[in-house]
């Protein structure tokens, strides 16, 4: 029997697509299209090469999303099998040329004219809302949201922003700083991408805005979730503030941090700086090795890149680690991703804890916990 003519013995096809490749996916149900963020799977589904990532659903629920172009490949499609061994040989060769740093950014705008970027690690969900659901008290926003109230920004209230255009439906992209979740209201098309920073850390600087770089050829302001927050929460920050006065009464922590880029190194070292600490900067792992060997009777903490030229964070651990003068340092990995194989390496040289470079409130409860400043 033809299957067009009865509904019984239909079958549900999803047509998917890997560059100009096309293909047809057998599925149990079709239900509708929804904007998510993708995170990594966790480490047990790391060798499953169906899967993508995941995201959290809005009814709270895991959903695993398929890798299109390695479900081909298992399947023996030969056209994109062949293009994907190309595309391989090619990622490859790129990533052994390319020495800058990788991140996961979430893409958004602001209006229709203002492109904006933030860290991926940082955003716990997005959610689309009905504006006639937002409430305004005082100069305030916020929104019932799970049992709760959800506080509700936008950039203009913190800089040199456009107004948001009022519409029917609001996108709201979920943070959390200091353990309480915010919504950063924005504009749509949302997508997440991972890239090499190449940023430009001065021209477009302003508050809440750490720098901008070009993506998909639009000039793209790189969004300081943790500044924006600070700034319109000021309250929140009361505990840093008394950890900082007591550091400047009981002596300064003194933290050697090696980085190789300038962004990175002077991002990280101004944020440190401003809660108290005293930071020895060095380019890469070699001037950060010496730099250790004048000044160890100062140093409190190792902070470290694991990616540099003439020494990597690596190497570096491994010989402060191996050297009884040093071996008692706690050593902070910094990095853009950390991976599960750069995790692995880490703990055979001995690394004590990794943070992400722009996750700056867990980088300072981790660096606060290692002082016994918690």
């Amino acid at each position: 029997k033809d299957r067009r003519y009865h509904a019984a013995s239909a079958i549900n096809i999803a047509v998917v697509s890997a560059g100009a490749f096309k293909y047809g996916l057998i599925v149990d149900q079709l239900h509708d299209s929804e904007e998510i963020v993708v995170k990594p799977v966790g480490r047990h589904l790391k060798k499953c090469a169906a899967y993508a990532g995941a995201t959290i659903m809005g009814d709270g629920k895991v959903a695993l999303i398929l890798d299109i172009s390695n479900l081909a490949q298992m399947a023996d499609l030969s056209t994109i099998f062949e293009a994907g061994q190309v595309a391989k040989a090619a990622e490859a060769e790129a990533a052994a040329a390319a020495a800058k740093d990788k991140v996961a950014l979430l893409t958004f705008k602001n209006g229709e004219k203002e492109h904006l970027a933030a860290p991926l690690n940082l955003v716990e969900r997005i959610e689309r809302i009905q504006t006639s659901a937002i409430e305004q008290i005082g100069n305030k926003k916020i929104v019932q949201y799970r049992g709760g109230a959800l506080p509700l920004y936008e950039l203009a209230q913190v800089g040199d922003f456009s107004p948001l255009p009022e519409k029917e439906q609001q996108e709201v992209i979920v943070f959390k700083v200091k353990d309480r979740e915010l919504g950063l209201m924005v504009t749509p098309p949302i997508d997440a991408i991972e890239l090499s920073l190449d940023i430009d850390p001065s021209t477009l600087k302003q508050t809440a805005i750490s720098g901008s770089m070009i993506i998909n050829e639009h000039t793209t302001l790189l969004v300081d979730i943790f500044e924006m927050v600070k700034t319109l929460n000021p309250d929140w920050f009361v505990q840093e503030a008394k950890v900082a006065a007591t550091m400047a009464k009981d002596g300064e922590k003194i933290i050697l941090f090696a980085e190789d880029s300038a962004f990175f190194r002077n991002q990280v070292k101004s944020f440190l700086e401003e809660d108290g600490f005293k930071i020895i900067a060095a380019e890469d792992g070699r001037i950060a090795w010496e730099l250790l060997k004048e000044r160890v009777e100062e140093i409190d903490l190792v902070l470290t890149d694991l990616e540099m030229p003439n020494m990597d964070g690596f190497e570096f651990t491994k010989r402060i680690k191996n050297d009884p003068r040093y071996a008692h340092l706690t050593v902070i990995a910094l990095t853009s991703l950390a991976s599960a194989a750069h995790i692995e390496k880490g703990k055979t040289v001995g690394i004590d804890d990794y943070q992400i470079k722009l996750d700056r409130e867990k980088l300072m409860k981790t660096v606060r916990k290692h002082l016994n400043l918690s």
